[in-house]
């Protein structure tokens, strides 16, 4: 269980530096990006307001359980 929690929070930290340096390094991808976090942070707020806090959390853990276990087919 720990070496899960460890692995997850490794991987959110190699996001955000791989992240930063695209952004770095292209900076026309800025509005887009910008735009995307706005769409996201939209769509949680909608959810929240809907279903609540608990549910929408479930419905996020939900999403990245069926994103990490899909198989990719051949």
């Amino acid at each position: 269980m720990f070496r899960l929690i460890l692995g997850a929070i490794l991987m959110i930290f190699l996001i955000a530096v791989v992240g930063t340096v695209i952004l770095d390094q292209f900076p026309s991808l800025v509005p887009l990006w910008e735009e995307f976090k706005m769409h996201v942070v939209t769509i949680y707020n909608m959810s929240l307001v809907k279903y609540g806090a608990v549910p929408t959390l479930m419905i996020i853990i939900a999403v990245f359980i069926l994103i990490g276990s899909s198989k990719k087919g051949a």
